[in-house]
């Protein structure tokens, strides 16, 4: 059940909820909340309840007429964070929400290949402090100390025989 839909069934709350989203001209266009905010342009609503939470979250629930199950999130698949609209919002666990988003975090689980191009496979990575490295890239900067190492001893060597 959409937004638009909903309008016409419901009272107390909802109405006062639904009164504060503009759902466009278009049924594909996003339906932006028009209320309070938080600092990260979630739309936010106060419940009968006393709780606060987001309107997204609300609008999916209403739609589908039940709620988000525990450790997931409802991600913006328009990525407008204020749209309420149904059809734009899917529930997805967690970590799928974030790999989803433009986070920099996010953005650097999605890359497949090393800065040097080499890929990012199961034999090539080796986690460090939370971090990827490419074992390629490690083998070839460990190479090049050595060798810097044998230099070094060598011109050492090198200004003593003279």
């Amino acid at each position: 059940m959409s937004v638009k839909n909903s309008r016409n069934t419901i009272g107390g709350w909802e109405k006062r909820f639904f009164d504060k989203v503009d759902t466009g001209s278009e049924f594909d266009d996003c339906h932006i909340w028009l209320g309070a905010k938080d600092d990260y342009g979630y739309g936010k609503f106060r419940l009968p309840n006393g709780r606060v939470k987001g309107t997204h979250i609300i609008a999916w629930e209403l739609a589908n007429q039940k709620t988000v199950p525990p450790g997931w999130h409802v991600d913006h698949q328009c990525r407008i964070r204020s749209c309420c609209n149904p059809e734009h919002l899917e529930p997805v666990p967690a970590t799928e929400n974030v790999a989803r988003g433009e986070s920099f975090s996010a953005k650097n689980a999605r890359k497949t290949h090393c800065p040097k191009g080499h890929e990012y496979s199961e034999e090539n990575t080796r986690w460090h402090s939370g971090r990827r490295e490419c074992v390629t890239c490690i083998r070839a900067r460990d190479k090049e100390r050595r060798q810097a190492r044998r230099q070094e001893t060598e011109d050492l060597y090198a200004h003593e025989i003279d």
